[in-house]
């Protein structure tokens, strides 16, 4: 979930100095942090040590035992026979898994098997990615369920994701091995990115390396596969021991001795030398996918040691514990896929940062709201007059691409509706009109620039507060038909990109619903209700009637809060009185909600107590509040970003009794949709752009009985996203 306090991109950064010791002790001002060469503001800074009284940081130590890439399929040599080449492979595998299992035993049994940092093991092979059951804290068991592979569950067989390899392997010209081992990378990144906090992972193995340079085929694989390790907080590490095979088998050397996969010759020469001279990698350079290269753009890099792996990782999982933790936010940008690099400068002498050094901008990271030209009520007026056709689609889409500056009240509502024909052109209209809902009025509806005097202000709220408090207890029953519909924007195609909105945002009718409300010893009963255009997970007919004005008037009257005359608006039958409210600290009294939050198996509400504010229209005589609006206060980095609801009331009649009911509601929300992704193996969800949904429900036929009162306060629905 996103948290407005922390920025949209999180780095996770170590400090050393020039003998490779971790530093810690540093503060916010030390660091700067410059993205494509330009100064970024930090929006958070976290130190993580246990010698000062910051939070322990919470680690996932990730071992990855790579059998696959332990030796390659050895070649034929001269003068051995197939079988020969065969055995001598085999043993050569057998003995370098062994000594990889034994290594990975040793560091989870270390001090008696009580690990001070969750761990969770992963191994590849020909068959499949496998991973343990559990994260553990249980060294010793962890150890005894590698030993007898058991405890452990696969993830994906080859089989399952032949279509990823085959794509790289033929599209990007890499061998079936190396295209293997980068799906089981994205996979895994996919798995630890569920769960949070920071990861060292561990590969234990000879790894990979690329020598081709640019193929397109492979650039969206890049792309994603360093969002997902980011997003996942993954510092990867290439930790072997063992020598580094070519595709003949037989190990590499320079100047006649032996290497390790720690040299990763020849890619260090090639690649990783000029990767640490600062170059911002091509997505399409398929060399920057090795793996030495991937470990040092996240932070990471290779354990060259000739023995003891287990105690080089226990060392750096120790050392991990003194870290930093930023944040910030990325610029807006309007092209997908936007390469930046970043640099963290150090103002202490002789210190270099190691932290996860790309990453790319999309424009979804913030709001793209529609471009729309603005339009008065009166220019709105003339235009559907002089309309050639009012019931064209020509009509439709002019009205689809305005904006009213001004409130369209529900008196002219009414007459503009009757010149507007056709389903669509009718449609557009009533889009346009329920997004004003929340704008003042034409200057020609404002009744009086000048404000009372304070004394007749106080008057007038003492009447508002009067008639909430002394008629909501006592409400009659009553029947009513509500009719809801729903607006949205259409679904996104399926070959439309998450990264970025839709050119066309415009709203559409979804779900619609009429129901009979009964109101009966305070309590909604949904007596009746038809649905047409069924299906909408947003559009809910809960607590119709629920305690809007008590909720805002008590809100409004809190100590902190504000409560101020705005206006006097000319009504059906006089002029009306609007006051002005805030309410700005978070209350019970108010949340915004809505479904749901990226979160991959489970269905998680947003909800969130919020600050809000709005406008009470009442009758200046009677207290009567006969429009009422709320707006709540949302930080923009929530998925959240609107959330408003209005209600209009009307005096209704029966008989000698006069009754102010709800007559009309409009509730606009803005909110990210979230959608579903495939990639190696592995579905995940992830945050898309933001979108409209908007409900409009109006109130009619209303049959009063049993009532012991004069006046029924206007209930209205309080939307799902509130």
């Amino acid at each position: 979930m996103p948290d407005p306090s922390q920025g949209l991109i999180r780095l996770d950064v170590t400090v050393t100095d020039k003998a490779g010791k971790p530093v810690t002790g540093l503060s916010e001002k030390d660091f700067t942090l410059l993205d494509n060469d330009q100064q970024r503001k930090l929006v958070t800074f976290q130190p993580f040590d246990e010698a000062t009284t910051q939070p322990r940081s919470s680690h996932e130590v990730v071992l990855v035992i790579d059998e696959l890439n332990m030796v390659p399929n050895a070649a034929k040599s001269a003068g051995t026979t197939a079988a020969d080449s065969m055995h001598a492979a085999k043993v050569k595998e057998e003995l370098a898994f062994a000594s990889a299992v034994r290594e990975v035993k040793t560091f989870l049994r270390a001090d008696g098997g009580v690990l001070e940092e969750p761990v969770m093991v992963y191994r590849l092979t020909q068959d499949g990615l496998f991973a343990s059951l559990h994260v553990s804290l249980d060294g010793k068991l962890m150890a005894e369920d590698l030993e007898n592979r058991r405890n452990e569950y696969r993830i994906w067989s080859s089989s399952e994701v032949a279509k990823d390899i085959e794509d790289m392997s033929n599209g990007g010209g890499v061998s079936w091995r190396i295209s293997h081992s980068l799906v089981a990378l994205g996979s895994i990144a996919i798995q630890e990115r569920r769960r949070p906090g920071r990861k060292l992972l561990f590969w234990i193995g000879n790894g990979w390396q690329i020598e081709k340079r640019k193929m397109s085929g492979l650039s969206d694989f890049s792309i994603e596969l360093l969002t997902r390790l980011r997003e996942a907080r993954i510092s990867l590490w290439g930790a072997s021991e063992w020598p580094l095979y070519d595709s003949g088998g037989n190990a590499y050397s320079v100047d006649g001795q032996e290497t390790t996969v720690g040299d990763y010759w020849p890619v260090q020469e090639l690649v990783f030398k000029e990767f640490l001279k600062g170059p911002k990698p091509d997505s399409t350079d398929l060399r920057y996918l090795s793996l030495p290269v991937i470990a040092a753009r996240g932070g990471g890099g290779v354990l060259d040691v000739p023995h003891n792996l287990a105690a080089k990782i226990g060392e750096r999982v120790k050392e991990a514990n003194g870290f930093y933790s930023l944040t910030f936010d990325p610029p807006r940008t309007n092209a997908i896929d936007e390469y930046h690099h970043l640099k963290i400068e150090i103002d202490k002498p002789d210190l270099t940062a190691h932290f996860f050094q790309d990453y790319y901008d999309e424009p979804v990271f913030y709001d793209q709201p529609r471009a729309s030209e603005a339009i008065s009520v009166k220019q709105l007026e003339a235009l559907i007059v002089n309309a050639h056709d009012n019931s064209g689609a020509a009509l439709a889409h002019q009205l689809d691409s305005l904006q009213l500056t001004e409130r369209l009240s529900s008196a002219k509502l009414e007459t503009l509706e009757k010149l507007v024909h056709g389903r669509k052109a009718r449609e557009a209209f009533e889009i346009l009109a329920d997004e004003s809902a929340f704008l003042p009025p034409p200057p020609e509806e404002i009744h009086s620039p000048t404000p009372p005097d304070i004394a007749t202000q106080r008057r007038i709220i003492s009447r508002t507060i009067s008639y909430v408090n002394t008629t909501v207890p006592r409400l009659p029953d009553f029947f009513a038909t509500r009719t809801t519909v729903q607006y949205h924007e259409a679904p996104p195609k399926s070959n439309q990109t998450w990264k970025t909105a839709s050119p066309d945002q415009s709203l559409r009718e979804g779900e619609s619903a009429t129901a009979i409300i009964r109101f009966h010893d305070g309590k909604e009963q949904v007596e009746q209700e038809s649905v047409r255009n069924g299906g909408s997970e947003h559009l809910q007919t809960i607590g119709t009637f629920g305690p809007i004005l008590v909720t805002v008037m008590t809100a409004a009257t809190l100590p902190h809060s504000e409560l101020a005359w705005t206006r006097w608006e000319q009504g059906p039958d006089g002029p009306l009185a609007v006051f002005h409210y805030r309410v700005p600290q978070e209350t019970p009294l108010f949340s915004a909600e809505y479904c749901c939050l990226a979160y991959d198996f489970d269905t998680v509400p947003f909800k969130k107590a919020a600050p809000f504010h709005g406008e009470i229209t009442v009758d200046p005589d009677s207290g009567a509040i006969m429009r009422l609006t709320i707006q709540a206060d949302l930080e923009w980095r929530l998925p959240l970003q609107r959330s408003d609801v209005m209600v209009e009331y009307r005096p209704v009649q029966r008989g000698t009794r006069i009754f102010i009911c709800p007559s009309r509601s409009v509730s606009i929300s803005r909110q990210r949709r979230t959608t579903a992704i495939d990639e190696w193996g592995e579905g995940f969800r992830i945050y898309a752009p933001f979108e409209t949904l908007l409900n409009e429900m109006r109130f009619e036929k209303y049959r009063i009985f049993g009532s012991t009162s004069r006046i029924l306060p206007g209930f209205t629905e309080v939307p799902p996203n509130k």
